[in-house]
């Protein structure tokens, strides 16, 4: 993966974060964003060549943020190889009767708009027929009965799936392809407002008596970022220690 771009898109969450040691330490440069633990991204850099990676702050609810960070990594480097989307909001749990419709929207804003216009300020490369691997983070709860509580959330994932596949068929004649994993629960910082009773029934209840951990889905992702995955496109991978089974 010598001399080939990533972008990873929130790179400083729990997954994120994974994901952009695993690239690094698969042969990639990194572009990673964040959009306030700066400090916690910083220290990445001292474990690999800082000149592997470059950081971001980055809004992405704002198109015109999005607008600027393709631009200004394209300036730096070219091309962008693969596009990994781990941006998520935080999650909180309410049932839908006590939701308002702002609730909804902010997940919107960061799961879904911010796929419309990367692909847009890629245009460029995509009808060039440079090939351009997009991997998109979903959630177990698009398959099967979802939990209680996070409407919002499993709405916004929904509406994310939706995205990938259709960007998988229009993006394919681009020499494009776009995949998704959708893990279980991943034990990161994201949870930190769920009950902890949740949590550890999750566990539990599991096949495997655990949650997942980023480095389990960060693995996958190496696997798609690599040339081994080139011909999956459209493809959904639940990584969930079987608790879920399609």
């Amino acid at each position: 993966m010598k001399n080939k771009i990533a972008l990873v898109l929130g790179g400083s969450g729990g997954i994120g974060f994974s994901a952009v040691e695993r690239l690094l330490t698969d042969g990639f440069k990194v572009c990673a964003t964040y959009l306030k633990n700066k400090d916690e991204l910083e220290k990445i850099f001292d474990r690999f060549n800082p000149n592997l990676i470059e950081i971001f702050q980055c809004d992405l609810s704002h198109e015109k943020n999005i607008n600027s960070l393709i631009k200004e990594i394209s300036l730096l480097n070219g091309k962008i190889d693969v596009v990994v989307f781990t941006a998520t909001s935080k999650l909180t749990n309410h049932r839908i009767l006590d939701l308002e419709w702002d609730e909804y929207t902010n997940h919107f804003d960061i799961q879904v708009k911010p796929l419309f216009f990367v692909v847009r300020y890629l245009r460029a490369q995509l009808k060039a027929k440079y090939k351009t691997k997009f991997i998109i983070l979903l959630t177990e709860y698009c398959i099967g009965v979802p939990p209680k509580g996070l409407s919002h959330y499993v709405t916004s994932k929904y509406a994310a799936m939706g995205m990938a596949k259709t960007m998988a068929i229009e993006l394919s004649q681009y020499n494009s392809t776009v995949n998704m994993i959708s893990p279980g629960m991943v034990e990161t910082p994201l949870l930190d407002d769920l009950p902890a009773k949740l949590i550890e029934l999750t566990a539990y209840q599991n096949p495997l008596s655990r949650n997942a951990q980023p480095d389990d889905v960060s693995s996958v992702i190496s696997f798609l970022a690599s040339d081994q995955s080139n011909y999956l496109n459209g493809v959904n991978i639940v990584i969930n220690g079987g608790g879920i089974m399609q």
